[in-house]
């Protein structure tokens, strides 16, 4: 009986270990996010003192600085930390879906897919701006589809989804890889920017 106390105050006191852990990593990766969006408001081609920026925040009209942290850094660093929770977002969903922690869109063939349409829609299509950007998401979308239905057998292991993934990605990069060697200069020049 004393040997089975033991085992579980062992367990009891690793849980609590990991659980310590974790809340420390987590307050410490908060702070430096804070910290990297702090430096974003205050650094650029111009310094701006961090009193300044806080009066900008609070509302404060001051010539010159307003615009310059309100309407340049303030949106950039915001789409930057939203950017950001959606790609690590996106992987905890893959890696959770998968059961596999190395698992991503890359793998799978998602990034493959909407790459390809977007290449696609510049040499052949001769689309660009915000319609490439329009055709890569639904593309993606689709290859996700695609791999998805390819690899549902009565319901789907995580080991069948990746390989298919992987085929039907490799099929994509020939693809991108193909369209790429018969576009013209100019086009191949957008092509290899937006991949």
């Amino acid at each position: 009986m004393t040997m089975h106390a033991a085992v579980i105050d062992t367990l009891v006191l690793n849980r609590q270990t990991r659980h310590r852990r974790r809340r420390l990593v987590i307050a410490i990766l908060s702070a430096l996010v804070i910290a990297a969006f702090t430096l974003t408001l205050m650094l650029g081609q111009s310094f701006t003192p961090p009193g300044e920026v806080i009066r900008v925040l609070a509302g404060e009209d001051i010539a010159g600085v307003s615009f310059t942290v309100g309407q340049l850094r303030l949106p950039r660093a915001l789409l930057s930390v939203l950017a950001g929770l959606s790609f690590g977002l996106g992987g905890v969903a893959f890696q959770i879906m998968l059961r596999n922690p190395l698992a991503s869109p890359d793998i799978i063939g998602i990034s493959s897919g909407a790459s390809a349409a977007a290449v696609f829609a510049i040499v052949v299509l001769q689309l660009n701006g915000p319609l490439v950007s329009v055709f890569a998401v639904i593309a993606g979308l689709g290859i996700a589809l695609l791999v998805y239905l390819l690899s549902f057998r009565n319901g789907v292991a995580g080991t069948r989804l990746i390989l298919v993934g992987i085929g039907v990605s490799a099929m994509l990069e020939s693809f991108i890889a193909y369209i790429l060697s018969v576009a013209p200069a100019w086009t191949l020049q957008e092509a290899m920017r937006w991949l």
